[in-house]
C-alpha cells in the first residue's frame, strides 16, 4: 500500500504542476507567444506523465520525466537573473503561482527518484520471486489494462480543465510566472486604467458628463 501511495503522490505532483502551467498558458499567449506555447506544451506533457508514473512504465520513462522537469526549473531560475541570455532581464521571483509550480516540480523529482531507487532494489530481488508471485502479477496486470481507458480519460479531463476552466480564474498576467520568460518590451498591458495606452475613450466620456 505504501508503495502504491508513492506512485500516486508522484503522479499528483506532476499533474498539479502541469495544470498550473496550462492555466497560465492561454493568458500568456496574448502577450508572449513563446512563453504561452512553452506553458501549454510543457503542461500537457506534465499531465500526461500521470500515465507512465501510475502505470509504472519503467525507469527510462521516470528519467525522462525528471529530466523535463529539471529543464523547466532551470529555465525559471535563469529567467530570474538580470541580464540572462533568454530574456535579457530578470523577472520577478515572488510570483505565488510560479513558486507553487516549482515546489510541486521539486516534489515530483524527489518522489520519482525514490521510485527509481525502489524499482532497482526490486530488480535485485526478482530472482527470489516464486511462480505464485508471478501469477498474482499477471492477474493484476490484466486488471490494470482494464483501468487504462479510465486513466486516459482522467488525463484528458485534467488537460481540458487546465486549458479552459482554470484560466478563467487566472488574474491578469504580470509576466515571469511558472518557469517561462517574462513579457517582452517592458510596456504596460493595454486596457489598464491609469497607464499609457489604456482606458482609451475615457476622456471624451468625461467631457460629455461634465458638459
Amino acid at each position: 500500500m505504501g508503495r502504491f501511495v508513492l506512485y500516486v503522490a508522484a503522479a499528483a505532483t506532476t499533474a498539479i504542476a502541469g495544470m498550473l502551467h496550462l492555466m497560465m498558458g492561454p493568458n500568456s499567449v496574448n502577450f508572449n507567444v513563446n512563453q504561452g506555447i512553452l506553458f501549454i506544451v510543457g503542461g500537457i506533457a506534465q499531465v500526461f506523465w500521470i500515465i507512465p508514473t501510475v502505470r509504472r512504465w519503467g525507469i527510462p520513462w521516470y528519467a525522462i520525466g525528471i529530466g523535463g522537469t529539471i529543464v523547466f526549473m532551470v529555465i525559471w531560475i535563469i529567467t530570474r537573473i538580470p541580464g540572462n541570455p533568454i530574456t535579457g532581464r530578470g523577472g520577478p521571483a515572488g510570483n505565488p503561482i510560479a513558486i507553487t509550480i516549482e515546489v510541486f516540480q521539486a516534489g515530483f523529482i524527489v518522489l520519482t527518484a525514490a521510485i527509481i531507487i525502489y524499482e532497482r532494489r526490486k530488480k535485485k530481488n526478482q530472482f527470489q520471486h516464486d511462480e505464485k508471485k508471478r501469477e498474482v502479477e499477471k492477474s493484476t496486470e490484466k486488471s490494470s489494462k482494464r483501468h487504462m481507458p479510465i486513466l486516459a480519460g482522467i488525463v484528458i479531463a485534467l488537460i481540458l480543465i487546465g486549458l479552459f476552466a482554470l484560466p478563467v480564474l487566472m488574474p491578469s498576467p504580470t509576466g515571469g510566472g511558472g518557469g517561462g520568460p517574462p513579457r517582452q518590451g517592458g510596456g504596460p498591458f493595454p486596457g489598464v486604467p491609469g497607464q499609457p495606452g489604456g482606458s482609451q475613450g475615457q476622456a471624451p466620456a468625461a467631457q460629455q458628463q461634465t458638459g
